[in-house]
């Protein structure tokens, strides 16, 4: 998507999808929208997008259509013709577990049921993870098939950990309740796990509309989507420390799946990290980092792809902002504790190329973005400190870790031959023990480690030191119109 004029910001933009392998067809927009903003596709491949101005127009044809694309994406359409587009090839169809994890969204929850209960996949399960949204979430997800379970302690994380103890099949993908899979997404996901080395996949989150202008910047911002279309194959021996550290680039946390046995390795998600705590974001980035810092292969699938409904108000997107920068920045600091990449280039990549490269640099020059949004993002980094210390705080009373003690990353409770949870005796502990707390993969150096911490004596006393201180998709188009 172009940056939109300051007209066609205050106009809502109509999301439509183009299959070229079905040719093209008009589109209808009443009227009422500035543009129309469609994600090119071939074969399921999405290649970009092209933004068309109405004028006015109730229905945009087909030949204006095909101009936008040709002049927009003309470099990628020989790709296309000469088949290095194409999307991966068939290939196995593991059982996927997918976890949706909702608190107080009804509505939303139910519109991601419907799009995962219309997915083209031979054997899959939806489960539900309540984090504390009520009775109505368990009706609907029992009206849709799913299965459901709670967790009581406040949290995004919390929620996932007990999403992936709760899984009965070998792979764990993940959706938010504002979240809408394209119907090949597990489809990809599964032929991606085809290759054995691969450990965790993810893909392109891209708004489901743009009706107002707080979707329109949402869309635009980290917090709200993985914008790029360009397979990748991440590994720890091939990236620099400052792209290790630049996680946001991995994938989003309502679009990312893993081997659950990886979790055995990289232990399960932070809980002092992302929704429903102090830190309010980072715990997706903060997992796909450590993942790829232990050694294992992230594969970025542009075709698994989820559509995104972003909220309409601008309250709610500032709000994002705010804990975006909060998120982040707590990110940075658990990679501080944890120590993946030498301490000294985390400073050096929070200080120069984040803070002063990127949030004051746009701060000077906010471009198409509001300055406003950008200073709310910056006073999230700046309280993050304090936001962090509490959250954490509150995560090891969740944990039942006492003031002073340590805590390792619990692991998994084993599952039985049928699928369900071991009993306590058998996995080493009660599901109710998931969590992720001060994860040591190794030395100062950075380098993955084993279990546990094991930095020397000083270094655990300094850690202690540091505890105790203030610390639906829109119908493709080839021949449908959405």
């Amino acid at each position: 998507m172009s940056a939109p004029t300051q007209r066609e910001a205050r106009a809502p933009r109509k999301v439509v999808q183009v299959e070229l392998a079905r040719g093209l067809a008009p589109v209808w927009t009443g009227g009422r929208y500035a543009v129309v903003c469609a994600l090119v596709r071939h074969q399921g491949v999405p290649l970009g997008w092209v933004d068309v101005p109405c004028d006015g127009r109730a229905e945009l044809g087909a030949d204006a259509m095909r101009e936008a694309i040709e002049r927009q994406l003309g470099a990628l359409l020989p790709a296309v013709v000469l088949g290095s587009a194409a999307p991966p090839a068939p290939g196995a169809t593991p059982p996927i577990s997918v976890v949706v994890c909702t608190r107080g969204r009804p509505e939303l929850l139910d519109g991601c049921l419907a799009a995962l209960a219309a997915l083209d996949y031979p054997e899959y399960e939806v489960l539900v993870v309540d984090n504390g949204g009520g009775a109505e979430a368990a009706a609907r997800a029992e009206r849709r098939g799913a299965r459901y379970v709670r967790e009581e302690r406040p949290g995004l994380d919390w929620a996932r950990n007990r999403g992936i103890a709760a899984a009965r099949h070998g792979v764990v993908a993940f959706a938010g309740d504002d979240a809408r899979p394209d119907p090949g997404w597990l489809r990809t996901l599964g032929a991606a796990f085809a290759d054995p080395a691969v450990m965790a996949v993810t893909g392109p989150v891209v708004p489901l509309e743009l009706e107002t202008p707080a979707q329109e910047r949402a869309a635009r911002t980290r917090a709200g989507a993985a914008h790029d279309f360009e397979r990748r194959r991440l590994r720890r021996a091939e990236l620099r420390d400052e792209e290790l550290l630049a996680a946001r680039g991995f994938g989003l946390g309502v679009n990312m799946a893993f081997r659950r046995s990886v979790f055995d390795d990289v232990r399960p998600f932070d809980p002092a990290l992302d929704a429903g705590t102090d830190s309010g974001a980072g715990g997706d980035v903060e997992l796909l980092h450590r993942l790829v810092a232990r050694g294992h292969t992230l594969v970025y699938e542009p075709s698994a792809l989820v559509w995104r409904l972003h909220p309409r108000d601008e309250a709610s997107l500032r709000r994002r902002r705010y804990e975006d920068g909060s998120g982040f920045a707590s990110y940075l600091l658990t990679c501080w504790r944890n120590r993946t990449v030498p301490r000294r280039l985390v400073a050096r990549y929070f200080l120069v190329s984040w803070l002063a490269a990127g949030l004051l640099r746009r701060l000077v020059r906010p471009g198409h973005d509001r300055r406003r949004l950008i200073l709310d993002e910056l006073r999230g980094v700046l309280a993050s400190p304090f936001h962090y210390r509490a959250a954490r705080a509150r995560a090891r009373r969740a944990a039942g870790v006492p003031r002073g003690g340590r805590a390792t990353p619990a692991r998994l409770p084993a599952l039985s031959p049928d699928g369900r949870e071991a009993d306590a005796g058998e996995a080493g502990g009660p599901p109710e023990a998931v969590g992720a707390l001060d994860v040591h993969p190794g030395g100062d150096g950075g380098s993955p480690g084993g279990e546990g911490s094991r930095a020397p004596e000083r270094e655990r006393a300094r850690d202690r030191r540091d505890e105790e201180r203030p610390s639906e998709p829109p119908a493709s188009l080839g021949g449908a119109a959405p």
